[in-house]
């Protein structure tokens, strides 16, 4: 069975591609941070591009993350599926409060203050439900949680992100209590306020959490330390810009994509390389479940489908289809004096001389039950289907098996019939009845024999 997606360990590569972008994420907003007040143009469509595209991710992110909980019923997804949803509504109401995208002050009675606050409000919830998340898969009571935790209390407890998200937002919007943190395009007073600097402790806080926990070397964990690490870098290059759309400004929201899209590429890659898992392992149940655990050779089911599209396709081409049906002689008295061990032994090799005894990618061997093999052979004659069965009565004799007779080996019969162009056989049970029929007359005259109806 497939590990579960955040139980899944990180390869080589994954921990090589994380530390990339580490070292990516660190170095840009190093050689950002001299310039981080630089005036840039503005640029109108950025702000919706960058709103729109954080709050997809990260709904596809919290969606995903709950579909794994509503599976494997792990809490802590709860609160990290959370975190995800809460940003992607405070990513999109932000962009309906910011000043100049839809009106010079925002919409839903926004004030100058409301944009700036939401952004706290985001950044530092952020933080605080990944840790709880980490707090939670870590905690010694998270196990027992987990087991008795219901798919609906899981999803009631989910439900109070919505809350919590519109509940601070209204905070943001319509309370004019809370302190002024911008001036016009101007938010030094964010940079020199205590409130700015705990976004940045709750930020590097969580950082800090997901290294020392134990399940850093799981893939999940290793993204959500990207995702934390590119809001770390989003909140400090936001700090120092001190305005908007300066150059710290655009680099802080291009590292807040980054953040919003690290656990969502690795979940993605995941679940393509489960889908691909799931798909060797189908091939894998389709290979085992058409072949005979003990000699190898395709099974009565294999032989029965194969059958069925021969038959019809043997009509419409008016080519011969020809059924061999083999029994090994006196196996029973075999397998008394030998033991079961033995006779095992002896279908297995009888059974890979009758293998070896076609050719062509059309025929099929198979066991039919027992000590019974059956040869499935499309566009053969009956003359031709002989010299296959006397063929594969010669393969087995050569492997000198001996029996509690001293002067006999192991042998085998088989019997022949033929469908052709004019044959009355109504169905392929009669084609099959009749090589039962031919394969008793062989046995009847003294075994070790090949015989054909008629």
């Amino acid at each position: 069975m497939p590990e579960a997606l955040h139980n899944t360990l990180a390869t080589a590569r994954q921990k090589s591609l994380a530390t990339l972008l580490a070292l990516v994420i660190v170095l840009a907003t190093v050689l950002a941070m001299p310039y981080a007040g630089l005036p840039l143009p503005v640029v109108q469509p950025f702000l919706p591009i960058f709103a729109a595209t954080v709050t997809l991710t990260e709904s596809l992110t919290a969606y995903l993350l709950l579909v794994q909980f509503m599976a494997t019923r792990q809490f802590f997804l709860v609160p990290l599926a959370g975190g995800y949803a809460y940003v992607a509504l405070m990513a999109s109401i932000q962009l309906l409060v910011f000043p100049g995208v839809f009106a010079p002050t925002g919409l839903l009675g926004a004030n100058t203050q409301s944009a700036v606050w939401l952004w706290v409000f985001w950044h530092g919830g952020f933080a605080v439900f990944l840790g709880l998340a980490m707090l939670a898969k870590n905690a010694g009571w998270h196990a027992e949680l987990s087991r008795r935790i219901t798919a609906w209390q899981g999803m009631l407890v989910f439900l109070l992100v919505p809350v919590a998200a519109l509940a601070l937002a209204f905070l943001a919007i319509r309370l004019e209590v809370l302190p002024v943190l911008i001036s016009g395009k101007s938010f030094s007073s964010l940079s020199h306020s205590p409130v700015g600097w705990v976004v940045w402790g709750l930020n590097a806080a969580a950082v800090l959490l997901i290294l020392l926990t134990r399940s850093r070397r799981e893939v999940t964990s290793l993204f959500l330390f990207i995702a934390l690490l590119a809001a770390l870098a989003d909140v400090s290059l936001t700090l120092l810009a001190s305005a908007r759309y300066s150059l710290g400004w655009y680099a802080a929201r291009l590292l807040s994509i980054v953040s919003s899209a690290s656990l969502l590429t690795a979940l993605i890659l995941q679940i393509t390389r489960l889908y691909q898992e799931l798909a060797v392992s189908h091939e894998s149940l389709l290979i085992t479940s058409a072949r005979d655990k003990l000699t190898g050779l395709h099974n009565r089911g294999s032989f029965d489908e194969a059958a069925k599209k021969e038959w019809p396709r043997a009509h419409r081409s008016a080519e011969p289809l020809s059924v061999v049906l083999v029994d090994i002689d006196h196996f029973k008295l075999y397998n008394d004096h030998f033991g079961h061990l033995q006779g095992d032994t002896c279908l297995r090799s009888v059974a890979q001389a009758l293998a070896r005894s076609i050719k062509r990618p059309a025929d099929m061997v198979a066991r039919y039950g027992g000590e019974e093999f059956v040869l499935l052979l499309p566009n053969t004659s009956q003359q031709q289907a002989l010299g296959v069965a006397e063929k594969a009565r010669l393969a087995v004799a050569a492997l000198y098996i001996p029996t509690k007779f001293a002067d006999k080996n192991v042998s085998i019969s088989a019997g022949c019939a033929t469908w052709q162009a004019g044959a009355g056989y109504q169905n392929f049970q009669e084609l099959l009845h009749d090589a039962d029929r031919a394969l008793y007359k062989a046995k009847e005259n003294g075994r070790n024999q090949v015989r054909a109806v008629g």
